[in-house]
């Protein structure tokens, strides 16, 4: 005689949990940083946890954590979203949260927002799609306005990751009392900016004079005059804690991407360096090209230039900084990937940077000075 076979609500917690898990998922948002910056950053068709949450009392409780471990709000609602957090007992759970901004107006009135953000939570990630004039608050960066017309950026992309290793060992956060700019508000390993488009751009007279509205465009003119670091303003000082830092645009300007690298050379503990200029294979973007009075030939030069200024900026960090692995994510692109090859290998192949053949470029170091180096 057979024995009924168990219910699955007949499991102790214990193992519901490990099930459970097992139907956890990256957030969508992680895949998408590099991609056009969208309010949908979040938007994903698998909802196996929310669906299991709905089956019973019990799987709603077991469940719940797990569905905020990655969070998302509009800043517009930032009252609910801490209320509804710290009522039902979530604050400990959230691992992520993502920040819509899409209202200047909104974020301008109260661009200390997230000093209330990380009074009630300790996340691993911060993930913040928002116009360049909110993510300038977050930075105390006056952001240039001047040429916004001519670029058309409704949004760019501010991400930021704390070392889990760091983060498990000192469970107190920073005190956020006197913190004016984000970078300072904890301990920031990884940093990763997705500037937008600058295509538009292209089909205006001299384009490269036009100043685009970025963090980096007051960034990198504060740091080309080679001041000593504890006497730029903030939070220029706090990039010398980052380990990890992954830059992406769509066609930027050859003077821009000089004006990224100052603010490079401030991240002194740099270990990893990834850069993106080009647009996804599947970015409808290109598309533009055949539109308006540009030439098709200049966003492709500007890419070659500023990825030569990149190859040379990473030979210095390489020789008198940390920096250990280089990536060039256009690599696979097959309109760049002979020029990138040519251009990143005849500067760093003396330096003892090693190739691995799909855009990645890594040194041996020996206490600190490069493979091969005297």
């Amino acid at each position: 005689m057979s024995l009924p076979s168990p219910r699955l609500e007949s499991l102790p917690n214990e193992l519901l949990g490990e099930i459970i898990l097992n139907l956890s998922t990256d957030p969508p948002s992680t895949s998408r940083l590099h991609e056009s910056p969208s309010l949908g950053i979040t938007e994903s068709q698998t909802r196996d946890l929310k669906h299991l949450s709905y089956t019973s009392s019990r799987f709603h409780q077991l469940v719940r954590p797990l569905l905020f471990r990655h969070a998302r709000f509009n800043l517009e609602d930032l009252d609910e979203f801490l209320s509804f957090i710290k009522q039902s007992g979530l604050s400990r759970h959230v691992k992520s949260i993502v920040v819509i901004g899409s209202d200047t107006d909104a974020g301008r009135r109260d661009a200390f927002w997230w000093h209330r953000v990380l009074s009630e939570l300790d996340p691993l990630r911060i993930t913040i799609v928002a116009t360049p004039l909110l993510l300038g608050d977050l930075a105390t960066t006056r952001v240039t306005e001047a040429h916004s017309w001519a670029f058309d950026i409704p949004l760019q992309i501010l991400h930021l990751e704390q070392d889990i290793s760091v983060h498990d060992r000192f469970a107190v956060s920073p005190e956020l009392t006197g913190r004016e700019s984000l970078f300072r508000a904890r301990p920031w390993a990884s940093f990763f900016f997705n500037e937008s488009s600058f295509l538009r751009a292209y089909n205006h007279y001299e384009y490269f004079l036009l100043r685009v509205p970025s963090l980096f465009e007051k960034w990198g003119a504060m740091t080309s005059a080679r001041l000593r670091t504890g006497d730029l303003p903030d939070p220029l000082p706090s990039l010398s804690r980052l380990t990890s830092f992954r830059y992406t645009a769509v066609f930027p300007f050859y003077n821009h991407v000089r004006l990224v690298l100052n603010a490079v050379e401030m991240m002194t503990n740099l270990r990893s360096l990834s850069v993106q200029l080009a647009p996804c294979r599947n970015d409808k973007i290109l598309e533009e090209e055949q539109r308006g009075s540009m030439d098709p030939n200049d966003p492709w030069m500007e890419i070659l230039t500023g990825y030569s200024l990149i190859a040379h900026s990473v030979m210095l960090l390489g020789q008198t900084g940390n920096l250990e692995r280089f990536q060039a994510c256009d690599y696979e692109l097959d309109a760049l990937q002979s020029d990138l090859a040519a251009l990143a290998g005849d500067v760093l192949a003396d330096s003892g940077w090693i190739h691995d053949g799909h855009g990645t470029w890594t040194i041996a170091k020996v206490k600190g000075t490069p493979v091969g180096q005297n």
